[in-house]
């Protein structure tokens, strides 16, 4: 679809982005809009490419 930008968010993704950056004691209390800005922030137009890369290596090391 060539969307690149597009950062779409699981439990895997939320909890690979908590642990990286976040750094909350409950990842369930992370808001996905604190999640989106980051990855926009630190990612840009390549976030969409970023969060495979971030659910692959969270997945296997879990």
């Amino acid at each position: 679809m060539h969307r690149l930008e597009v950062f779409p968010i699981d439990v895997w993704v939320r909890r690979v982005m908590n642990e990286l950056y976040i750094k909350s004691e409950d990842e369930t209390k992370v808001k996905k809009q604190q999640i989106e800005d980051l990855a926009n922030k630190k990612y840009k137009n390549l976030a969409g490419i970023a969060q495979q890369y971030l659910f692959y290596w969270k997945r296997e090391t879990a």
